[in-house]
């Protein structure tokens, strides 16, 4: 009896040793294949669009911790940057901006000659399945070029940012930089973030001579405000320190989720004016012009937000 005994404590001690040098043999070899098994969430092989006219069966042709990248069936699997470069640019952004919810993958979806352009969804929208998402048409994809499609998904991208910086949605200045003189800043500072210094100058050289026709006609967003106070007054940090701010002081509803309406322009200009902790009230006059409106309504922010300081 007590052979079997000690027979059968010995069986379990070996079994279970066994097992535990299986489980460690096999995450080393999964480490190495750079696959991914946080929460065993491995992105899914295939995923059938089923969003605006979109309803293409995807292929995942490619991930990382950081990165799922989908081809739809026309798109030339020979084509890889957007393998190593959009993980780059995803990883730069959630280092200045913090996390997109639990999932750490930014979900880059390619078309070829499809839809007049492309569009994002964020972590909070059922509508893509709760994932960061860029989707992306109507180029060819076959050359890294800002002009070739690049600067669209890194526009793209942008919008998530803006979308869901500090995980509250509804961005409150939307109405003030549309769609979107915010992207134009973000797209220069992303490629000088990842070292792409050529296309950060071809970028600074396209928006130095861009016109918009809002809020006045012939208004320079990135040569007179985003560019002044971006280079001034800490690059990236006081692009990030503009979306803290709104997410400490800004209205908020459905729990903090999301922001409770848009802001006026003198609230914009208040709440840049304490990112970059200074008034800049004189940069706006020169890029907007000035308002008696604006006069007002700046003046209420300061006593509105007066946390919000500079």
């Amino acid at each position: 009896m007590k052979i079997k005994l000690i027979l059968f404590v010995l069986a379990i001690t070996i079994g279970l040793f066994s097992s535990c040098n299986s489980g460690n043999s096999s995450k080393t070899v999964n480490q190495e294949k750079n696959t991914v098994e946080a929460n065993n969430d491995t992105p899914p092989e295939t995923w059938q669009e089923h969003w605006f006219d979109h309803e293409q069966l995807l292929t995942r042709i490619h991930y990382t911790d950081d990165l799922a990248v989908y081809y739809d069936e026309d798109v030339d699997t020979t084509i890889t940057w957007p393998k190593e470069y959009l993980d780059k640019v995803w990883v730069y952004v959630k280092n200045v901006y913090g996390d997109f919810g639990d999932d750490p993958r930014l979900y880059a979806i390619f078309h070829t000659g499809k839809y007049s352009g492309g569009h994002p969804s964020v972590y909070m929208d059922e509508s893509h399945d709760y994932r960061n998402v860029v989707d992306c048409g109507p180029y060819d994809w076959k050359e890294r070029k800002p002009e070739a499609g690049l600067s669209m998904v890194i526009h793209e991208i942008g919008h998530i940012v803006e979308g869901a910086t500090n995980g509250v949605k509804e961005n409150p200045a939307w109405e003030i930089w549309k769609d979107s003189k915010w992207a134009e800043i973000f797209i220069y500072d992303v490629y000088k973030g990842v070292g792409d210094e050529e296309f950060a100058q071809q970028t600074y050289d396209d928006m130095m001579g861009t016109y918009d026709d809002f809020p006045q006609e012939n208004t320079q967003w990135f040569k007179d405000w985003f560019f002044p106070i971006y280079s001034n007054y800490g690059e990236s940090e006081v692009l990030k320190s503009f979306y803290d701010l709104l997410y400490e002081h800004f209205p908020k509803k459905d729990n903090d989720k999301a922001f409770a309406r848009r802001m006026n322009m003198g609230e914009f200009i208040h709440f840049w004016s304490g990112a970059a902790k200074t008034n800049l009230q004189a940069q706006a006059e020169k890029a907007f012009g000035w308002t008696d409106e604006w006069e007002t309504q700046f003046k209420k922010a300061q006593s509105d937000f007066e946390d919000v300081t500079y």
